[in-house]
């Protein structure tokens, strides 16, 4: 973890434990984190930065204790079962969250570039490549007006249908590392898609975030692709 990233990481824990300390007191997060109720009205106050081993430990917390019950009551399912992600996704202080307790797992794998294909997967991947300071390339559904050159690839749904998706020449460079970000995964068609961009490119995929996954098609997508698979939530 580079310094400035830590620091942000450290300084973000801090916003997290003035949301825990609206829901509990001193005593409850002191006995939960092991660190005297004076220590963490220091933190809270601004006196005091957390180490980095005493942010981790209250972003598990907050995790725990307000992330996952909040992404649970943010998810809505329709009657055919599909995922509504928009009340995650559009709040970017909630995202910026739900990314930062995260971040341990993705600052282990090398990223150069952060991808991903319109339009609800920009916000996390922008949240991602701000976290790790890092540019955004974005796959879309129709040629962009101004862009010349594209890489181009079809993309096969299982029921057959396809459509094509296109990256501007040179939003990813020859052998860079990119890392695949979007908000669900469903089925891991638009995630084969950008691996197949990745390809056409000549770069490597070294991993892929989303918030939420479904049918345990992390799993899946990490035994296919041989590449770590990581989401907020699996449902």
């Amino acid at each position: 973890m580079k310094k400035i990233e830590e620091l942000k990481y450290r300084l973000s824990s801090v916003e997290a434990l003035i949301i825990l300390k609206k829901m509990m007191s001193y005593e409850q997060l002191s006995s939960m984190l092991d660190i005297p109720p004076t220590a963490l009205s220091r933190y809270v106050n601004g006196h005091v930065i957390p180490s980095l081993e005493t942010s981790r430990a209250i972003f598990n917390i907050f995790k725990k204790e307000y992330l996952n019950k909040e992404i649970s009551r943010r998810i809505s399912v329709d009657e055919f079962g599909a995922v509504d992600s928009s009340m995650i996704i559009y709040d970017p202080v909630f995202l910026k969250y739900v990314t930062l307790s995260e971040y341990e797992k993705i600052n282990v794998v090398k990223v150069d570039k952060v991808l991903t294909l319109e339009i609800d997967g920009i916000p996390v991947a922008y949240q991602v490549a701000s976290i790790l300071g890092r540019d955004v390339a974005v796959a879309r559904k129709a040629k962009k007006l101004g862009v010349r050159e594209f890489i181009e690839i079809k993309q096969v749904f299982e029921s057959g249908a396809y459509r094509y998706i296109y990256l501007p020449k040179n939003s990813i460079k020859r052998g860079e590392y990119v890392l695949l970000t979007d908000d669900i995964i469903r089925t891991g068609a638009t995630v084969r898609a950008l691996v197949n961009l990745c390809k056409e490119a000549k770069a490597n995929v070294s991993g892929i975030f989303t918030i939420i996954a479904l049918k345990k098609m992390n799993a899946k997508l990490q035994a296919e692709l041989n590449i770590p698979v990581i989401s907020f939530i699996e449902l």
